[in-house]
């Protein structure tokens, strides 16, 4: 299975859908992590931390987007030196900033100026210099902890990915990358960049979770799979594995998940994302290209239509949150299983409908514009 190309389109089917499930995964997981003790008595009993045990993975859909981010990158950066032998930096920069900095900045304007001003709103001791220049991730190690103002958290991610966009801009405009062992070369020395800043870091955990230089290797692990992407045997190879393999190896990389913090303690957590984010090369690999998969995302029409909206659901979904918490406690709406599921219920449904609004009258105005710098 070969992407969908066009002159002005590049496109890998089977990826929409699995963005939905990855922030959908991150809402479930903030759901019932962010002010969990509101829920008093009913946070202590068996059915909650049940759930709350199995949602507590949904951080991990993080770390999929940076690959996700990576394979895709790489993969129309590869496109465009095969077919015009350079990179347009202008055109890649331009196009970054109409995807990305419209909703980033709606949503931390909102934060730092019109959210004190409204009811239920508060002062933030976040620096808002650090979010205008996309270092929210490093103002999260700083000062998070100490921070009720939850919603702004969820900008660490954008930060980091901004930072690798503009970063790659900049190592491109420098050294001009024209054959696919310089990427090589560079993702191979970002991962082992990455372990030796993990070892000098592995006993501060918000360093390892939030510091752009501890998860870099995401993305330079989604650069290798583009790289071992345009090869045709292993195409072939992974189009024909038998299911029984794909089964064995998805239950392999769950069962990684759900034993993460029991596996990688200690100096084991220097490899952590490196193991984590192989698996998910090795998931987004087996959708683009299996024949005998299991289950394709994008085979459920709803899922690939909501993927699409995933930008405004990862960005919105910690407001309706901190409202709805807001208003439930000012309502005395904590008492037990019945309160829970309306409050989740609802932060699904305002995330994911909030999200549409978002993609159809903010964000697709810009990305209108983006095809003005197309690459090819």
């Amino acid at each position: 299975m070969k992407p969908q190309l066009t002159s002005s389109n590049f496109h890998f089917p089977h990826l929409t859908g699995m963005r939905f499930l990855a922030a959908m995964a991150v809402l479930l997981f903030h759901s019932f992590g962010l002010g969990r003790e509101i829920w008093g008595d009913f946070s202590q009993q068996m059915s909650f931390k049940m759930l709350a045990k199995l949602f507590n993975k949904g951080h991990l859909g993080v770390s999929f987007f940076f690959v996700l981010s990576g394979f895709l990158l790489t993969s129309i950066l590869l496109r465009e030196l095969n077919l015009k032998g350079k990179v347009d930096i202008k055109a890649f920069v331009l196009r970054r900033i109409l995807r990305i900095w419209p909703l980033y900045f709606l949503v931390v304007l909102f934060g730092f100026f019109i959210f004190p001003h409204l009811p239920y709103g508060q002062e933030t001791v976040h620096e808002f210099w650090r979010y205008a220049v996309f270092l929210s991730n490093i103002d999260e190690i700083i000062h998070g902890m100490n921070d009720s103002l939850t919603f702004l958290t969820a900008t660490w991610s954008i930060s980091i990915e901004e930072q690798f966009y503009l970063g790659w801009a900049i190592i491109l405009a420098i050294f001009p990358f024209r054959k696919k062992k310089h990427f090589l070369f560079f993702f191979l020395l970002t991962i082992f960049a990455t372990l030796i800043f993990r070892s000098l870091n592995y006993g501060d955990d918000r360093t390892m979770y939030f510091h752009t230089f501890s998860v870099i290797s995401d993305f330079a692990i989604g650069g290798l799979l583009a790289l071992i992407y345009t090869n045709e045997k292993f195409k072939c190879k992974l189009s024909e594995l038998p299911k029984w393999k794909i089964i064995g190896l998805y239950v392999l990389g769950f069962a990684i998940f759900y034993l993460e913090y029991q596996l990688f303690q200690g100096v084991a957590s220097i490899f952590q994302r490196i193991v984590i984010a192989t698996f998910f090369a090795f998931f987004i690999a087996e959708q683009l290209l299996s024949k005998n998969s299991f289950f394709k995302v994008d085979s459920i029409p709803v899922l690939a239509r909501l993927g699409e909206w995933t930008y405004g659901l990862y960005l919105f979904h910690c407001i309706w949150i901190y409202y709805l918490q807001a208003i439930f406690i000012a309502n005395n709406w904590t008492s037990g299983i019945h309160h829970f599921a309306v409050y989740l219920l609802l932060v699904i449904v305002l995330s994911v409908s909030s999200s549409y609004l978002s993609y159809r009258y903010f964000e697709s105005p810009f990305l209108k514009l983006k095809s003005r710098f197309r690459r090819f």
